[in-house]
């Protein structure tokens, strides 16, 4: 067990944060798990222990040392925690308005083939390759558009990170271009049913990738692989295609058509159905 320099010295540069509540949503620690370190009757694993240092600055070692001569360390460094990042803080709140929002996540956890219809390419179909994956109470996703057949486009792949939440109602993705970040897309899907839970439809809002770097809208499709891939072949199959090539199923092709029907005021994204 740890001594108790550990939960004393932790009390004391819990002092210097907002709040416990602030610590333990930046630590994505649970509450009463935090407390119990506190308390001196629990001992925070490597990687917990790992990250209370790095949010305070402290080094390991010396979290353990003696209260009078940690007291004196702290005095001279005045730990105020890491910058506060407010889009980063804003994400986090919204992932909290559904208290089963991981819970609800875990079901979406793995590989997708994402079809949409991009306005840089007309008359053709984008196929990614992504992947939603838990660390920590939150789900991220990694996505990759293979661009490797494509005339007019020096990079062969563009590779994009971002997160994803669940409302309790839809599931929101926010995602950014790694490399020049210029393209960030917000991503809203309708949950799959019950009797569909391979399919995900929805609308994404961004900033294309084109020269003008327009502003566009595309109804999409996700398509679940699962979490266990050939990762090479997977991602080799995915590309350009014309929007009437077989090797994308017809209610796919059918399903992100960016078109209106009759009486709609507004471009809507429709849940997932046979077309």
């Amino acid at each position: 067990m740890l001594n108790n320099n550990f939960p004393n010295n932790l009390k004391l540069l819990c002092s210097y944060a907002k709040s416990i509540t602030q610590v333990c949503e930046r630590l994505a620690i649970n509450r009463q798990q935090f407390h119990r370190y506190l308390n001196g009757t629990s001992r925070p694993s490597l990687t917990n222990m790992q990250s209370i240092c790095d949010y305070f600055g402290v080094e390991e070692h010396e979290i353990l040392m003696d209260q009078n001569a940690f007291r004196q360390l702290v005095a001279l460094r005045k730990p105020q925690g890491p910058e506060v990042d407010p889009f980063g803080e804003y994400i986090s709140k919204l992932h909290r308005i559904n208290p089963s929002a991981s819970r609800d996540m875990a079901e979406y956890i793995g590989y997708y083939r994402c079809y949409y219809r991009p306005v840089e390419f007309p008359g053709k179909i984008q196929c990614s390759l992504m992947r939603l994956f838990s660390e920590r109470g939150f789900t991220y996703l990694k996505n990759i558009e293979n661009y490797a057949l494509a005339k007019r486009r020096a990079r062969r792949m563009l590779k994009y990170t971002g997160v994803a939440f669940h409302t309790g109602e839809r599931i929101f993705v926010h995602e950014r271009e790694q490399k020049a970040g210029q393209m960030m897309w917000t991503t809203i899907l309708y949950p799959a049913r019950m009797d569909q839970v391979a399919i995900l439809t929805g609308l994404s809002l961004g900033i294309s990738s084109a020269t003008s770097r327009d502003i566009a809208c595309y109804r999409v499709v996700w398509e679940a692989l699962g979490e266990d891939i050939d990762l090479r072949a997977t991602l080799s199959a995915c590309g350009l295609f014309d929007k009437d090539d077989p090797a994308i199923p017809e209610d796919i092709r059918n399903a992100t058509a960016n078109d209106m029907s009759a009486g709609e005021d507004g471009f809507v994204g429709h849940p997932w159905q046979v077309f």
